[in-house]
């Protein structure tokens, strides 16, 4: 069986570690990058994409909207991530798989991402 792929875009580096132990754990593999900037054009497909939303130099909000212009199909299997629940809504970000608010449970977590990884 082949197993499923995750890319995480987050700036910070605790952060995508600790993501990608947490996936690891329900046999997800995760490429780790740290800003939306080298997520422009994917060199392979992702079962999960979590998108940080704030990020110093190309932020989620950003790359969301370049992706929605270029490769709305990837919307799909994006969750987003963000430490800034006040400042998300009311904002009109495109229309992903789910939101995850930091900081996030565990649990809570894995199973939006096997959720979002199998396509339910």
């Amino acid at each position: 069986m082949t197993r499923r792929t995750a890319l995480v875009i987050d700036d910070d580096p605790d952060m995508r570690e600790l993501i990608a132990v947490l996936l690891e754990s329900i046999d997800i593999d995760a490429d780790l990058i740290p800003d939306g900037i080298d997520a422009l054009e994917l060199k392979k497909d992702y079962d999960v994409i979590l998108v940080d939303l704030h990020m110093p130099v190309f932020d989620g909000e950003r790359l969301l909207d370049y992706w929605s212009l270029t490769r709305r199909d990837l919307l799909g299997r994006v969750i987003i991530l963000t430490g800034y629940s006040r400042f998300t809504h009311g904002r009109d970000l495109p229309r992903t798989f789910a939101r995850i608010f930091k900081p996030f449970e565990h649990n809570r977590f894995l199973q939006v991402v096997a959720q979002c990884a199998t396509g339910q």
